[in-house]
């Protein structure tokens, strides 16, 4: 009754603010209220011209939370409730301790005497980031990687060599017969090389691979995984710059074409590592070939990766290799060959200490091969390999810079978790001519990609 009779004689209204009207304005002389905030401006209608599916594409994508998950080898796997959009994250480091020891040479009438040299070398060999999933639809794939390690930076008096960038490239799968891909990424040649770094029997490839195979180059291929979804039969056919990824700017249009077959027998499996770590129950074969032609290549050996010529020249070569891999309950087998020769040496221009010009060096015409056998003992995460590899020079020994060089060794393996977490202890004995003047290696590394 009393707040009644109170709101009868003062005019107030129930829950009100004194000194403010009903409608929200100040009666408090000298104060003035805020003006009421505007209502927000109704979205403009898009517009007609649009293509199709325009606002579809741009539309938000809620992550999944309940499909995020770590997979060992792959990583943090993230991806959208509506399958547009995954992002695949992981890290991978290989710390190396390396021993080499060449024993003295005596003086020779066609050489002077050599000491004895003994080397000991700890490094991160490797140290990667790896990012990769598809974007707007799951036929877009992207990969990317990156390097953070001294060694494949290039890193040379102080100063980086290389870009850090290892892998950038996109793949459109939509069809299965004529998957596009392109970008910066290993060149699918020989079978070694297309390996996973992660997937690799020794502590590194062989001598015949490091020496002719195709590095990383920016460019273009089709391909198929698996034709007419058979199973049995794989090829690849791409263009690429030629110049690889340690030359920057402007480049001629000498381009690097390449081809590749392969089959497969038994029918599909994962041949990108080289241990049976599945023991496999059934065969598990791949064949394949490859040809390349690489005009003015700027490098001599490599492939478009290596060694730049004293002289800066540039070399057209062909290039041809066969390879083999095999498996059956935990025995593993990996062969390659090799054959190059170059068609045109373009000198270069390239001037010594006095300013006179650097002789014209000859391409490396040669040809190789490697045979590698692995196998994981029963119920046990341990690994025995063996390898034996050659390198012939070919042709006219003042036509050719390459040196005849042979490859013997062996391997032990620990796979704690598989190849994503290994320990591996190789020795090597590399010879040019008299295997008791070779070099004796020994490695020792260790591997996780988390």
């Amino acid at each position: 009754m009393l707040w009644a009779a109170f709101v009868a004689t003062s005019g107030a209204t129930p829950g009100a603010t004194p000194g403010a009207t009903p409608d929200g304005a100040s009666t408090t002389p000298g104060v003035t209220a805020p003006a009421p905030a505007p209502a927000p401006a109704p979205a403009p209608a898009p517009s007609r011209w649009l293509p199709p599916g325009d606002a579809a594409h741009l539309a938000e994508a809620p992550v999944d939370g309940s499909k995020a998950r770590w997979r060992p080898g792959v990583g943090l796997e993230v991806s959208s409730a509506d399958q547009r959009f995954s992002l695949q994250f992981n890290l991978l480091a290989q710390l190396l301790a390396m021993v080499r020891h060449t024993p003295a040479l005596a003086a020779t009438a066609d050489a002077p005497a050599r000491a004895a040299v003994n080397d000991l070398d700890l490094a991160l060999r490797r140290a990667r980031l790896v990012f990769g999933g598809n974007l707007f639809t799951p036929n877009i794939k992207y990969k990317i990687q990156l390097t953070a390690s001294p060694i494949e930076l290039g890193w040379k008096d102080g100063r980086i060599q290389r870009s850090p960038i290892l892998d950038w490239y996109f793949t459109f799968d939509r069809l299965r017969d004529a998957t596009f891909q392109v970008g910066q990424y290993k060149v699918p040649y020989n079978h070694q090389r297309m390996l996973r770094v992660t997937g690799m029997q020794f502590v590194d490839r062989s001598a015949a691979n490091n020496e002719f195979t195709l590095d990383r180059d920016i460019g273009f291929d089709i391909r198929s995984r698996d034709v007419a979804g058979l199973g049995k039969l794989r090829y690849y056919a791409g263009v690429y710059l030629g110049d690889g990824i340690a030359l920057y700017g402007p480049s001629d249009f000498g381009l690097a074409y390449v081809g590749r077959l392969e089959l497969l027998p038994f029918g599909q499996y994962d041949d990108l590592e080289e241990a049976d770590q599945d023991r496999s129950s059934k065969p598990r074969l791949l064949i394949g070939g490859a040809f390349a032609y690489i005009d003015r290549d700027p490098h001599d050996q490599h492939g478009f990766g290596g060694q730049i010529p004293a002289d800066g020249g540039k070399t057209s070569t062909l290039n041809a290799t066969a390879d083999l891999n095999f498996r059956l309950a935990g025995f593993s087998f990996e062969g390659g060959f090799f054959w190059r020769k170059a068609t045109r040496r373009i000198a270069g221009t390239h001037v010594d200490m006095m300013g006179q010009p650097i002789a014209t060096v000859a391409p490396r015409n040669g040809l190789a091969y490697f045979t590698q056998a692995g196998y994981l003992l029963p119920k046990l995460p341990l690994e025995l390999g063996l390898r034996w590899g050659q390198i012939f020079a070919q042709g006219d020994p003042t036509r050719t810079s390459l040196q005849d060089q042979n490859e013997l060794g062996a391997v032990l393996s620990y796979y704690f978790a598989r190849h994503w977490l290994k320990l591996q202890l190789d020795y090597l004995h590399l010879w040019h001519h008299r295997v008791d003047q070779g070099t004796d290696q020994v490695r020792l590394q260790f591997q996780a990609m988390f």
